[in-house]
């Protein structure tokens, strides 16, 4: 018997080639700025993981540490 839940292969856009799991990134959430790592590509934004700087900030702490960005929103942490 086959799962209802199979996890279907996602189609990653153009702008979120650059953002492969693992990478580090920089973001903008309610005008603070953060940082973090992919966890999960979706479609046109991705599942992030915030760094340990961050990690006890109240919108870390409200967000249960993980966040979804719009890829047009990130750019990659040099």
């Amino acid at each position: 018997m086959e799962s209802s839940r199979e996890e279907r292969k996602i189609e990653i856009s153009k702008l979120g080639q650059d953002f492969m799991p693992g990478t580090h990134v920089e973001f903008t959430y309610h005008r603070h700025h953060f940082s973090g790592v992919v966890e999960k590509q979706l479609r046109n934004s991705a599942i992030l993981v915030f760094d340990d700087e961050f990690k006890n900030t109240t919108t870390a702490l409200d967000l249960k540490q993980k966040i979804v960005i719009s890829y047009q929103k990130m750019t990659l942490q040099n």
